[in-house]
């Protein structure tokens, strides 16, 4: 069946009009119906004219195959395997039918087409190592197919073959697979093998951190990998002076790695290099990585303590080292987010939890989980569970958490709760009573007992004197507890007292709380009555109504504590202080050796010295993610490490004033040691609020920023000034737009770049960021590189079955030679009729 490509020509049939008045009037002086014939002749001979004009065409089957071979001749490829893909592309191409048709090309770096003896020689270079060394430095299979394909006709089945190691590198390898499948190009891989010769390659330099401060000890991570086992030195450059070394044994196949502990000598843009001298090595350029950290100058610490002339000692230690400590006291955190962030870190000393208003353990907390900054807290008797940190955002940064084991041999605590249930506690006031109530029965350990009271005119048993052990009958009838009524203290102490009388523990302890004034009675008397009897009382004032004086009066008597506080948040954790302190069982005092138990930066070069005594220490039990570095002869945890968010958690469970810690300031290396575990736990990060992303794609770093507030909010219109210096000190512009909410988008060009320097400027808010890029070595040295799954996947090259699974293409065959002809057979049969 004819088919055409155009039908427009058909109008030249209008002529057959005016042949047909030409015939009518013709005075051709011959037979009328040779005359006719003739004149038919003509005119199907012009209308076949007119048809292979419209370039008609019939439709048919081929079986001509083209075939592109493609074979690798980067660096990662051996010699012989070269060869070996040489012939099999000759065996296929002699094995090609009359109507195929094939094209050879090499590939690496770029894509150039080749005959056999132009490849013949290639390999020859390669093998004397005189060939193109750039050209070889990249396997980049996506630009390579992308460009072959061009060269296949049309008319033929498509095969391509591709003779490699399977080491691809590059970009948009997926999408050239997918162009094949969509061009019905059928790609298969013949497997070669890599370089055989001894290797050995750097494949990771990976520093801690990315910021740090001078003087810190920052560790550097290396990766190492080889073809065949091998001994190796390590070295670590600074400005060009080897400042580390060490020697590594390399297993092959392997990914082997080793760690350097560099302390950090300058402030500012500080390059450190890894270099590896393999016993055997072929290429040099794999042989080196570079990494930049940026190092702040002298650090700012904060540090809160009751009593801030005991730490006066530690200050002027750490002042020695660099360190910047601003000594205050209990109530001297900063009341705003932004005050705390002027600080690198912050130690908690010996500071409870209630001279700490909630929200700001909530900006503690958000201090290092957003911002990345340090949190400390020391050994007291205002640590820990003892100083009501118990289940406090402080306590989720820490990486040491307030529950303990008591040990057996410590007493056990009978605890009565008398709280204020009056109808001025509604609310709030109640919901948090019941709360506390229920964390410091959480506390006790099964041996203990607790009875919670409450009263408004009169006394109710909430919870009658039980076992701690009983945790969901306490907490049942703990939050039956609701505020109603008047305000009468005294019968619910009475009550108390003759529960504890009852219990058989050898610490008996009552906490008091009340809103309000009470009605009268002895007080003092009964409280001196149950000191006498053994039972210590604390007391609670909460608001300015409070009985302040009554309460603190109690206090005194009843051989307890007293507090204060305007803000019911606070009660929770005056409870779980005073449980911590009623039990008794939270802090060892004795000399206890520090036994170093895990590897960690802020114990480099400490490995193997003897560390001093402490005399005393809170006990704590380790989060799940924590690090526990040392720990006492006991066993139990004295300094450990935790991330949190951005930032680091510390806990030492020991002190650093002359009450547990007098050895530690009087050992020659501790104020060095402490300078290294603080700077350790330090705020690296500048440009709050900013998270800046960045990704290498076809020569071009491309840049995302995350600009968001205080309050995680995204910040939209900035005003952004963004730079790039390369390696010669010559500065780009680059253009950041908005892409989204609080989301910024720009790019730098990186073709005959090694190093860039973008420095970002948020110059409405003064925020500021520096990123640093490096070009790696090219991925074609990169040792032990995992092939791609689009490469893995491909159907492997059988020189035998050439054309086996390639589909005939259907083609077009023209038809206007054929009509051509049948038109002057026609135009020659009418011109013979009419002269015979």
């Amino acid at each position: 069946m004819i088919e055409f490509l155009t039908y427009k020509p058909l109008f030249l049939c209008l002529i057959v009009a005016g042949l047909v008045v030409f015939y009518r009037y013709s005075l051709v002086d011959r037979p009328r119906r040779m005359k006719l014939a003739s004149f038919a002749c003509r005119l199907i001979g012009l209308l076949l004219l007119i048809l292979a004009v419209c370039r008609p065409y019939f439709k048919a089957q081929s079986d001509n195959m083209h075939l592109a071979l493609l074979v690798d001749v980067s660096e990662s490829m051996e010699i012989s395997e070269m060869d070996e893909a040489r012939e099999q592309a000759e065996e296929a191409i002699n094995s090609l039918n009359p109507g195929d048709s094939h094209s050879l090309f090499i590939f690496a770096e770029g894509l150039r087409e080749i005959d056999l003896d132009g490849l013949d020689a290639f390999i020859e270079s390669c093998e004397g190592g005189v060939a193109d060394a750039a050209f070889r430095s990249a396997s980049r299979w996506s630009d390579a197919m992308l460009t072959a394909r061009l060269s296949f006709p049309s008319g033929k089945s498509k095969r391509m073959v591709v003779f490699s190691d399977g080491a691809a590198n590059g970009y948009g390898l997926t999408d050239a697979m997918e162009q094949m499948a969509e061009e019905g190009i059928d790609v298969r891989f013949s497997r070669k093998e890599s370089l055989k010769k001894a290797e050995a390659a750097l494949i990771e330099l990976a520093p801690a951190t990315k910021f740090a401060f001078e003087g810190e000890i920052v560790r550097l991570r290396v990766g190492m990998r080889a073809n065949r086992d091998m001994s190796a030195q390590l070295r670590i450059l600074h400005k060009g002076v080897v400042v580390a070394e060490q020697q590594v044994a390399l297993k092959a196949g392997k990914s082997n790695f080793a760690n350097a502990d560099i302390e950090m000598t300058s402030s500012g843009a500080s390059r450190w290099e890894a270099e590896i001298v393999p016993d055997e090595d072929h290429f040099l350029v794999n042989n080196r990585m570079a990494a930049t950290i940026e190092v702040k100058g002298r650090p700012r610490v904060l540090v809160l303590h009751q009593k801030s002339r005991d730490m006066r000692p530690f200050a002027r230690a750490m002042e020695k080292q660099g360190i910047e400590l601003d000594v205050r006291g209990a109530r001297g955190l900063p009341d705003t987010l932004e005050g705390i962030l002027a600080f690198d870190a912050v130690v908690l000393s010996d500071v409870p939890a209630t001279d700490l208003r909630p929200v700001q353990m909530q900006y503690l907390k958000r201090y290092v989980s957003e911002f990345g900054g340090g949190l400390a807290m020391l050994g007291s008797e205002n640590s820990f569970g003892l100083g009501g940190y118990y289940r406090t955002p402080v306590e989720e940064v820490l990486p040491l958490t307030s529950r303990f084991e008591k040990e057996k041999q410590k007493p056990s605590l009978a605890m009565a709760l008398v709280i204020d249930k009056s109808g001025s506690m509604n609310g709030v006031p109640i919901a948090l009573a019941r709360q506390a109530a229920k964390s410091a029965a959480e506390l006790l350990s099964g041996n203990d007992q607790i009875a919670v009271i409450g009263f408004d005119s009169q006394p109710v048993v909430i919870c009658d004197m039980t076992s701690a052990g009983n945790k969901g009958l306490i907490a049942n009838s703990i939050d039956s507890l609701a505020a109603g009524g008047g305000t009468n203290l005294y019968p619910a102490m009475l009550l108390g007292r003759d529960m504890l009388d009852r219990a058989s523990a050898r610490i008996k302890h009552m906490i008091i709380l009340s809103d309000g004034q009470t009605s009268g009675g002895d007080y003092l008397a009964l409280t001196q009555d149950m000191a006498n009897r053994g039972v210590t009382v604390s007391t609670v004032a909460l608001g300015g109504g409070a009985a302040r004086e009554l309460m603190n009066s109690i206090a005194q008597t009843g051989r307890g504590r007293y507090y204060e506080t305007n803000d019911p948040a606070s009660v929770p954790q005056i409870f779980t202080k005073e449980t911590m302190q009623a039990s008794k069982s939270a802090i060892k005092e004795d000399l206890f050796g520090s036994i170093q138990a895990s590897d960690h930066p802020v114990l480099s070069g400490y490995e193997n010295a003897e560390l001093p005594l402490v005399l005393g220490y809170v006990m704590t039990r380790p989060n799940p993610t924590a690090q526990v570095l040392l720990v006492a002869e006991s066993g139990d945890p004295l300094l450990a490490v935790t991330r949190y968010g951005l930032g680091t958690g510390l806990a030492y469970t020991s002190d650093l004033t002359e009450r547990w810690g007098s050895e530690w300031l009087a050992w020659p290396g501790g104020a060095k040691f402490w300078a290294q575990v603080l700077r350790g736990i330090l705020k690296k990060e500048t440009g709050t609020g900013m998270t800046v992303r960045t990704n290498v794609e076809a020569d071009r770093l491309h840049v995302e920023v995350l600009r968001q507030d205080s309050a995680m909010r995204p910040v939209n219109q900035i005003k952004w000034s963004a730079d790039a210096i390369d390696q010669t000190g010559n500065s780009r512009e680059m253009i950041l737009r908005q892409s989204g909410l609080g989301r910024y988008k720009g790019t730098v060009d990186l073709r005959g770049l090694e190093r860039v320097s973008l420095n970002i400027r948020d110059e409405d808010y003064g925020r500021s960021r520096v990123v640093r890029w490096q070009r790696p070595y090219p991925a074609e040295y990169r040792l032990g590189a995992e092939i791609p799954e689009d490469v893995s996947t491909l159907a492997a090259y059988d020189p035998s079955m050439i054309h086996e699974g390639l589909e005939p293409v259907t083609i077009r065959r023209s038809a206007t030679p054929l009509l051509v002809i049948l038109a002057m057979v026609f135009f020659m049969l009418g011109i013979a009729l009419r002269r015979l």
